[in-house]
């Protein structure tokens, strides 16, 4: 454990046996502070450093997005703490004196999650076929033999194996958004990253699949885009992974980066049926993990949330193939929810989106592998 998290552990221990005397300013409770360090603490999730002691700014406002009715926030200074409740489109206020002078008016805002309930048609396409992996693949053995997944053992289920391989590979770097590997295949991106290089939220993806596919697996590579995507400022997109799980007979999505599986009463989740729950049933579902630090609920819902509204994937994920499977002479399918309009140009990457077929039907999106 490093020495500033012991710290921490032993403040807050002083902090909860403190009981400073009283008091308010304007109406509103004040607590004390001799530095514009702070902490806040939103259900069970510890914020260090992100907010400051700002008495130039009136009305600070702190803005804290509520998944449930009532979410309990708790606010530290280098002496003082203040506990409460906050619920969507409410607010709570105190004053933070600092140096025993001047008074920061601190305001905490809870604001619901900007849901969007996603429908989607159920009619299956059968024009429509996704094509996977079934003869041997020469790439898929070399793979195998240069990083094999020791690891694995025969007694374990289909859903132990994807989240041992899951842990592995997000094991074998730290994200960086800021550079590529030299090709896009895993025994790339591996050698590369054995050699110190760290890679995007994609290469998570893309070894993921592949090793899952040297296990016998059909996994496929996930892009999900935002509901602005067209017109975002901010990148539009993040990547991910899916699975058919064979005990399971069902797509179970699976992030690589943040190395969690989504699932609801034990059964893992598909990226749409994840979306779902997030919506409608936000304290039941899990991430599992076999991480030693694991991402929270909270710090993951409020980073992939916004993906989770266009998906799209290849038309044809097998290796080694001189001609791909297309049609229409497009390599890819997008599932687009009821009522939404065809993705068709993102403006951050300045990229035209010609290369997918869409579709509204979900069972197009997830039908069985072939």
């Amino acid at each position: 454990m490093k020495l500033n998290r012991i710290f921490f552990v032993v403040f807050l221990a002083l902090c909860a046996c403190t009981n400073p005397k009283e008091s308010t300013y304007n109406g509103s409770p004040v607590i004390k502070a001799t530095s514009d360090w702070t902490a806040y603490k939103i259900d069970t999730d510890w914020y260090r450093g992100q907010w400051s002691i700002a008495p130039q700014v009136a009305h600070d406002t702190l803005q804290v997005v509520c998944h449930k009715n009532k979410e309990s926030f708790e606010f530290i200074t280098d002496m003082d703490t203040i506990a409460f409740d906050v619920s969507a489109n409410t607010t709570k206020d105190f004053y933070v004196q600092l140096n025993d002078s001047t008074y920061a008016h601190t305001i905490i805002q809870g604001v619901p999650l900007e849901s969007n309930q996603l429908n989607f048609d159920t009619l299956r396409n059968s024009e429509i076929q996704i094509k996977y992996q079934t003869e041997k693949s020469a790439f898929l053995e070399e793979l195998k033999q240069t990083y094999a997944l020791d690891f694995i053992d025969k007694k374990m289920t289909d859903t132990e194996i994807v989240l041992a391989v899951l842990n592995w590979t997000n094991s074998r770097w730290k994200h960086n958004g800021n550079n590529s590997p030299s090709k896009n295949d895993a025994i790339t991106i591996l050698n590369e990253a054995k050699a110190g290089k760290q890679f995007p939220c994609f290469a998570f993806a893309i070894v993921l699949k592949d090793q899952l596919n040297t296990l016998g697996f059909n996994a496929r590579t996930v892009y999900l885009k935002t509901q602005d995507a067209a017109d975002r400022k901010g990148p539009p997109g993040h990547v991910a992974t899916e699975v058919f799980i064979n005990d399971l007979q069902k797509w179970v999505f699976i992030d690589g980066q943040f190395n969690v599986m989504p699932t609801l009463n034990n059964i893992p989740l598909n990226a749409v049926e994840f979306q779902d729950a997030i919506n409608n049933d936000y304290d039941n579902f899990t991430l599992e993990s076999l991480a030693a630090e694991k991402s929270t609920k909270r710090n993951y819902v409020n980073f992939v949330y916004d993906y989770l509204y266009y998906f799209d994937t290849s038309l044809d994920h097998r290796y080694e193939k001189d001609q791909r499977h297309t049609i229409a002479e497009k390599q890819s399918i997008m599932l687009v929810p009821l009522g939404a309009k065809n993705l068709t140009h993102i403006d951050f990457w300045n990229m035209n989106v010609d290369y997918c077929v869409y579709t509204n039907s979900i069972n197009d999106f997830y039908a069985k592998p072939n």
